[in-house]
């Protein structure tokens, strides 16, 4: 298994999961596996939490950023000691829950990721959905952002979704059955 390298305030910790928006040669993070020492997880974490930046290395892809999260929206939604490791996974929350009008879908192909953005959206709205519209919701309405992943399989593709107010939804569903386009 590869591994980044992440680097914060003078301490050296690993990486085994990683999704991130690029900006401006930057990553703005939406999860972070760290695995490292007790102290080196507690450091790299505090100055995560505190929105700074960490360095994250990999030597033979030529990856070389600082990553970010946007301060007061970091979560940590696991942390466990293994022996003398830790492994604490970072994720800012409101993107994995059903309260915002965006997510972040991930996993091992397109066809899974669409269908896992289908579910997410289907779950987030009243407007009635079928299946047979994955697609065209996903060029139409979805709105997808392809993110930086680093992982295990489940991670090879990962997007940001976002999607309009449900009368802007339910409106270009009413059209598209309308021209015959949705069935």
């Amino acid at each position: 298994m590869e591994f980044l390298t992440v680097q914060c305030v003078g301490y050296i910790t690993y990486s085994d999961a990683l999704i991130a928006r690029i900006v401006q040669n930057e990553f703005l993070a939406f999860l972070l596996s760290l695995i490292g020492s007790p102290a080196h997880i507690q450091a790299s974490s505090a100055v995560l939490f505190g929105g700074d930046a960490c360095r994250v290395t990999q030597s033979d892809i030529d990856l070389d950023v600082q990553v970010t999260f946007t301060a007061g929206e970091l979560r940590t939604y696991r942390n466990r000691k293994i022996g003398n490791t830790v492994n604490k996974v970072m994720v800012c929350p409101q993107l994995f829950t059903d309260v915002t009008q965006s997510a972040v879908v991930f996993g091992p192909n397109m066809s899974t990721v669409q269908e896992r953005a289908f579910l997410r959206f289907d779950a987030a709205t009243n407007v009635p959905l079928k299946r047979e519209w994955q697609g065209w919701l996903w060029d139409e309405i979805l709105q997808p952002e392809k993110l930086y992943s680093f992982g295990s399989d489940e991670l090879q593709e990962a997007y940001l979704i976002q999607w309009p107010d449900e009368t802007v939804v339910e409106e270009r569903i009413v059209e598209g059955v309308k021209r015959n386009y949705l069935d």
